[in-house]
Parts: structure tokens; C-alpha cells; sequence
């Protein structure tokens, strides 16, 4: 009798949770619907965009073949190459770096988080023309502000993740006989998973904004060249479609994520 009143309450909650679903993805999409309908009639019916905001549809009119045009996608794919690089680099040394602080011992744990937070403080825009003078103009100072941008978020949310793993699981791997590289490996790392890629995404936001920003600032080709001359043309169509592209592209990347994040933390409670 009681496994049948208790299988009642999961049943409702496997049942609710379609629904649930639903009813976010409704609100979500209605929202975006809602506000770009209000964009439009405001753009329509009033000259509030000047010369640097206009209508969707003139944005899709208007804009998007200029940015399929072959030498814009040329451009984007300059952006994309220092992207999908800044964020392997940062994907590969953030969570080592962190994992290492944030299991050798407490004191370099706790000391190690407060130099990385101070630097996760730090604007990075002024030192960009280090970058430059460093590694010279083009792909190196790019690539390298994107993962300065990246890195240091990752690395101070995954060696937090590490430094909370509970003790209980490293005893009973110690007392199966496992090393520490092993326990660090095939204990650590699978405990802080989702926080990982939780960290990641913030990761792959912060590097397209540090390689963008590098582009904005000194450079001679890429989305953020793009971006400069239809600021000085008052393109404002164009300007407006590139920067959708960069935002579709940045979705795509963290729904990814957020799949792999998904999958990663299946059996596990769920969090408040």
C-alpha cells in the first residue's frame, strides 16, 4: 500500500513536467515575439532609430544579404576561427588549472581564489594594446584576449566546484587503493561535471566577447572591422543583421552546452 500511495506523487511529477515545459518555452518564445513585434511598430510609426537602429524587417530585408554576401562571411569566418581557438584553449586549461588549485591543499586553494578573483575584477580593455605590442596585430592578440577573457571565470568556478567535493567520496576511493591522479580523474572530475560546463559557458560568452572587443578596438579584418564600418557608414541594417548573426552563432554554442550539461548531470538530485 504505501509503494502505491508513493508511486502516485512520482507519477503526477513525471507527468507535470511536459507541461511545465510548455508552458516556459511558451513564455520564453512569447516574450521574444512581444518585444520584436514592439520593435517593429516603434521603428514603423516613429523616427526613433535614426541611423543606427531600424526594423526587423528591414533588418532581414535589407541587412542579411549584406552579410551573406561573400566577403562578409568571409569576415565572420575570420571571427569564428579566433573564437572556436580562444575557447579550446580556455576549455582545456581553465578546468585544469581550477581542478589543480582547487584540490592540492586548502591554503593555496583559498589563496589562489582571491588572486583570481581580483583578476576576474580587472577591466581587460585597457591592456589590449599589451596584447598587441606582445604578440603583434592579428590573430595572436585576438585569440589571446579571448581566452584572457574566458579563462579566468572557468578557472575560478571550477576549483571552487573541486574544493567542494565532499570528503566522503575521495575516502571511499582510497580505500579501494586508487592515487591521487586517479582519484583527482575518475572522483573529481565526474563530481564537478555540470559545474564545469556550467563554467564553460560563461567561458564561451566571455571569449566571443573578448575576440570582438579585441576587433572593435585594433584590427584590420573580422566581425568587429565589420561592425566599425557600418558605425561609420550608418549602415544601420547591416550593422543590426551582423550583430543577430553573432548572437544566433553565440545561442547555437551555449544550447550545446547546455545539452552537454544536461546529459552530464542526469542522476543527480536536482538543485533548489
Amino acid at each position: 500500500m504505501t509503494a502505491i500511495t508513493g508511486a502516485a506523487p512520482a507519477a503526477a511529477r513525471r507527468t507535470a513536467r511536459p507541461r511545465e515545459a510548455a508552458a516556459v518555452q511558451l513564455v520564453r518564445w512569447g516574450t521574444v515575439a512581444a518585444l520584436v513585434a514592439v520593435w517593429e511598430a516603434v521603428t514603423r510609426l516613429t523616427d526613433a532609430g535614426g541611423d543606427y537602429l531600424t526594423s526587423p524587417s528591414r533588418i532581414v530585408a535589407d541587412g542579411l544579404p549584406k552579410v551573406l554576401e561573400g566577403g562578409s562571411l568571409t569576415l565572420v569566418g575570420y571571427t569564428t576561427y579566433r573564437f572556436l581557438v580562444a575557447f579550446a584553449i580556455t576549455a582545456v586549461a581553465g578546468p585544469a588549472v581550477g581542478l589543480l588549485l582547487g584540490r592540492l591543499n586548502k591554503h593555496v586553494y583559498l589563496g589562489g581564489r582571491d588572486v583570481v578573483s581580483v583578476l576576474y575584477a580587472l577591466p581587460m580593455a585597457p591592456l589590449y594594446p599589451l596584447f598587441v605590442l606582445w604578440l603583434g596585430l592579428g590573430d595572436g592578440s585576438e585569440i589571446a584576449f579571448g581566452v584572457i577573457h574566458g579563462i579566468i571565470p572557468v578557472i575560478l568556478m571550477t576549483m571552487t566546484a573541486g574544493a567542494a567535493v565532499e570528503p566522503a567520496v575521495l575516502d571511499s576511493g582510497r580505500a579501494m587503493g586508487a592515487g591521487r591522479l586517479r582519484r583527482l580523474l575518475f572522483l573529481v572530475v565526474p563530481a564537478c561535471l555540470p559545474d564545469i560546463i556550467g563554467a564553460l559557458k560563461i567561458g564561451a560568452a566571455l571569449s566571443l566577447l573578448g575576440v570582438l572587443l579585441a576587433e572593435l578596438m585594433i584590427s584590420v579584418d573580422g566581425v568587429g572591422t565589420f561592425i566599425s564600418t557600418q558605425i561609420t557608414n550608418h549602415g544601420a541594417a547591416a550593422l543590426d543583421a551582423m550583430v543577430l548573426v553573432v548572437c544566433i552563432g553565440a545561442l547555437a554554442v551555449n544550447a550545446a552546452l547546455s545539452a552537454i550539461e544536461k546529459r552530464a548531470s542526469r542522476g543527480r538530485p536536482d538543485r533548489p
